[in-house]
């Protein structure tokens, strides 16, 4: 299932990888709230790809939510526009759902090779995927990308929750773990991405992440424990800056490239942090609704 809103061509590039895949047990789905005319575009090139069009859900986590209450088979992946799986990606998702116990399980993401001279490229790359750069992981994790992530279908939560309150990986994974179980990575579903995106859009929809996702954190929680949360706020982009230098200074590479793209990283973690400040304090305002990216 891929969610999309104005995603460009890059989306027929993502379907035609899975088209070099195709079985006839197995169904693609586009959820798409675009004005760039994808809807047109998949159609006239795809017209066995399955699509709901949804102008009214204009953020992803909602196109996510209904694209996976409108999927059909009891195994459901979740792709993002910009996403280029590997051969064999399809079966190797089948393959795990049936061998392994765990409910939901994903592969690492690499940045394709056309985006590598860019440092813009690099840095949204590593400010959402450092955890999942190469060398990909075999077995159990602590995280999954959102971007590259397959769940057995009894695991979500039911229709209804998922047309009204979307998809929301953090959450969903942090449940299921809190009810004993595991992730399972596999280097068999691994995607490489091509992802252009304006520096601006990308600072915007990292605050809005970030409001969102705090917003949900304490929905229900009294004013002392916002307030708690809200005083951390302001020191979370060290916070994650250590984090990344930690997770990346023993793969050469991204070492290098975390050094070059060190305060647009930055920069991307203040505008998330201010996000998360701004949902402790006044909830999510507009942000559920602006996540497009």
């Amino acid at each position: 299932m891929i969610a999309s809103v104005n995603p460009g061509p890059v989306i027929l590039d993502c379907l035609a990888a899975l088209e070099k895949q195709a079985r006839t047990d197995v169904e693609v789905l586009v959820v798409d709230a675009s004005s760039d005319g994808t809807v047109e575009r998949v159609h006239a090139r795809f017209p066995w790809v399955r699509i709901v069009d949804a102008p009214a859900a204009r953020s992803l986590p909602k196109l996510r939510g209904l694209g996976m209450a409108s999927a059909r088979a009891p195994i459901v992946g979740v792709l993002d526009a910009w996403c280029l799986v590997g051969d064999g990606w399809i079966a190797e998702a089948i393959r795990v759902h049936r061998e392994r116990p765990e409910p939901v399980a994903g592969g690492g993401v690499e940045l394709a090779a056309s985006e590598r001279r860019s440092v813009v490229a690099w840095a949204t790359y590593l400010f959402d995927y450092w955890e999942f750069v190469p060398p990909f992981v075999n077995g159990q994790v602590g995280v999954l990308p959102g971007n590259n992530i397959i769940y057995k279908r009894a695991a979500l939560a039911g229709n209804e929750a998922l047309r009204t309150a979307g998809f929301w990986k953090a959450f969903t994974n942090a449940h299921l773990k809190e009810s004993g179980h595991g992730l399972w990575s596999s280097t068999g579903l691994a995607v490489r991405i091509r992802r252009r995106l304006p520096l601006g859009q990308f600072f915007r929809s990292r605050y809005h992440h970030g409001r969102s996702y705090a917003a949900m954190r304490v929905d229900a929680a009294p004013w002392p424990v916002r307030a708690k949360w809200a005083l951390i706020a302001p020191g979370l982009p060290l916070l994650f800056m250590t984090r990344q230098i930690r997770g990346l200074v023993s793969k050469r590479e991204y070492r290098g490239w975390f050094v070059v793209c060190a305060p647009l990283l930055f920069a991307f973690h203040a505008s998330w942090a201010w996000g998360e400040l701004c949902g402790y304090v006044g909830g999510a305002g507009r942000s559920h609704d602006a996540i497009r990216s």
